[in-house]
């Protein structure tokens, strides 16, 4: 029992070894930026590999009443996985009807509807259309092509939710600077939204704690251009309203020719080197949702901050995060083209010699 108690010990170690490293890579990488999709991967692998440590921790020691315990467990948090899977379809068309009742009827409102079809509609048809009218290779090759493409869309959308879950964990301290406002649109060309009303109102709430709790009020910032269809620059409505809602008017500055987040930014941080303040004393304040990307966009003009996330509607979530998922991967869109020509040559290879073709 000792000799393969030992022998078996091997895997554990490497286990552990390899556990313990991608743990503490999790740590350094999140020290150096919360903000990154390298987050949520290394912590996606580090509950795998815990898992499986574990699982084979369990079954060395061979104890009954702990095995149960184990995978009783387990089965505790896979069966409302399989719930959410096999609903998946029918969840994603039901917010679709929310969110077309309570929103506008937007391309970009539209995506839980599109994918709520795609996986209710066209995915079964396919499936019909594979096993009636098309040849074994045919399928093989369909299976062969289209499966890893969606295996690695679902490993990168797997490690965004995991690293926006992350930045939700980041309580920022209260020796702040400033603060940026991201702005969104206007209502009637001259409103505050509610959606940007939570943003000016979540960086009211942090500014006063700070000044509550060590007598420094941060500046507030607030950033956005005027649209087409608005009557007056975003940044100048938001001011107006966070002046209206108990804003110290003498540390509001206004920056009013934005069009994108990357220009909130870029704009932002010349007022601030204007004003001679700390750029790396500061936050920027945006909805949940948009920290992630918002982040990245800061990082780009050199601005070394992390974002405050106003909650967004409930109903609004599952649309909003596959909206900034499908932006993110058109950020890094070369990337993600190299890495998918890869994968689909390695597949078609695969398939080539599998099935004996050219030989």
């Amino acid at each position: 029992m000792s000799t393969i108690n030992g022998v078996a010990s091997v895997p554990l170690i490497l286990l552990l070894i390899l556990t313990v490293t991608c743990i503490t890579a999790l740590v350094l990488s999140m020290h150096q930026n919360k903000f990154r999709l390298l987050n949520g991967i290394l912590a996606n692998f580090s509950v795998i590999l815990l898992g499986i440590t574990l699982m084979f921790l369990v079954e060395l020691i061979d104890s009954q009443g702990l095995r149960v315990i184990f995978y009783v467990g387990v089965i505790l948090i896979l069966i409302p996985l399989a719930i959410l899977y096999s609903l998946l379809g029918v969840l994603l068309l039901w917010n679709a009807w929310t969110v077309w009742r309570r929103e506008s009827h937007t391309l970009g409102n539209m995506l839980t509807l599109f994918l709520g079809i795609l996986i209710i509609v066209i995915l079964p048809i396919i499936r019909s259309v594979d096993s009636k009218l098309l040849s074994n290779q045919a399928v093989g090759l369909y299976v062969t092509l289209v499966e890893p493409v969606i295996l690695y869309l679902v490993f990168w959308f797997l490690a965004f939710i995991t690293s926006f879950i992350l930045t939700r964990l980041y309580r920022p301290k209260y020796n702040q600077e400033y603060i940026i406002v991201l702005g969104a649109g206007l209502l009637n060309g001259k409103e505050v939204s509610p959606l940007l009303a939570s943003r000016i109102q979540i960086a009211l709430d942090f500014a006063n704690k700070q000044y509550a709790k060590t007598g420094h009020y941060p500046w507030l910032i607030f950033s956005g251009g005027q649209g087409g269809d608005e009557k007056l620059p975003e940044g100048v409505a938001m001011a107006d309203y966070a002046n209206h809602h108990g804003a110290q008017t003498n540390q509001v500055l206004i920056e009013d020719q934005s069009k994108t987040t990357y220009e909130n930014m870029l704009f932002s941080k010349k007022i601030l080197q204007e004003h001679g303040l700390n750029l790396a004393k500061g936050l920027f304040a945006t909805s949940d949702y948009h920290t992630f990307r918002a982040a990245g966009y800061a990082r780009l003009v050199g601005l070394q901050i992390d974002g405050l996330g106003a909650k967004t509607s409930r109903f609004f979530i599952p649309n909003a995060f596959i909206r900034e998922y499908i932006a993110l991967l058109a950020n890094h869109k070369v990337f993600h083209a190299i890495c998918l020509s890869i994968i689909l040559l390695i597949s078609i290879v695969s398939f080539i010699v599998g099935n004996g073709i050219f030989f």
